[in-house]
């Protein structure tokens, strides 16, 4: 396919950074290499571009990917890092600034996004301006999500008991006996004196009455 003259000089630039480009669309390049931040290199492209209307897809050799979609005064920017939900981030940035101003590369949040809740979430002015260049949906060409393993689960390991101390579990537990009660020893009886009522001595007579 033949390169839209507009971006000709853009590409060339880009290849001379030993980067993959191609045009899948008219007014949109793809480029790929060894990048760790997508964001960065779309947000420099775009920058490249001047006042070309243009989007850009660029995905990193860990298949990460960013798109920048830049028709002043309109910033649309998409990022997907690995399994993370798509981050979108809409901006309208005066005639001064260009798609690499530093707060932009750095993703930092400015006076000029327009702010959703909950964050970073798409909105039907963003899609609009993907639509201006035959962009229906966000990720590039070939792209294929990465798949999630969800963690195994840990085999539950069943404990055995001896066959000696489980019979013993089982066992009933003897009871210790109780020591037998020590036998109630009656008082003795004494006998009285019916005159004096004091004690009798053994030989039964009284020493008082005699």
């Amino acid at each position: 396919m033949e390169n839209t003259p507009d971006l000709a000089k853009l590409i060339t630039h880009l290849q001379g950074e030993e980067y993959d480009v191609s045009e899948p669309l008219p007014g949109v390049l793809h480029v790929k290499g060894r990048f760790s931040n997508p964001e960065r290199i779309a947000l420099r492209a775009a920058a490249e571009a001047g006042e070309v209307a243009l989007a850009i897809w660029a995905t990193s050799h860990h298949d990460d990917w960013a798109l920048v979609a830049w028709d002043r005064p309109e910033l649309v920017t998409i990022t997907q890092k690995g399994a993370t939900p798509q981050r979108w981030r809409h901006r309208r940035p005066p005639a001064t600034l260009r798609p690499d101003a530093q707060t932009f590369l750095e993703g930092a949040s400015s006076p000029f996004d327009i702010v959703t809740r909950p964050k970073h979430q798409p909105t039907d002015a963003a899609r609009e301006v993907l639509a201006r260049f035959g962009i229906t949906d966000p990720p590039p060409p070939g792209w294929v999500p990465p798949v999630v393993e969800a963690p195994p689960v840990p085999a539950v390991r069943e404990s055995r008991v001896p066959a000696a101390t489980e019979k013993a579990a089982r066992a009933p537990r003897a009871t210790k006996p109780k020591p037998p009660a020590k036998p109630v020893v009656p008082e003795p009886t004494v006998a009285i004196c019916p005159t004096c009522f004091m004690a009798l001595p053994a030989t039964g007579v009284c020493d008082n009455c005699g």
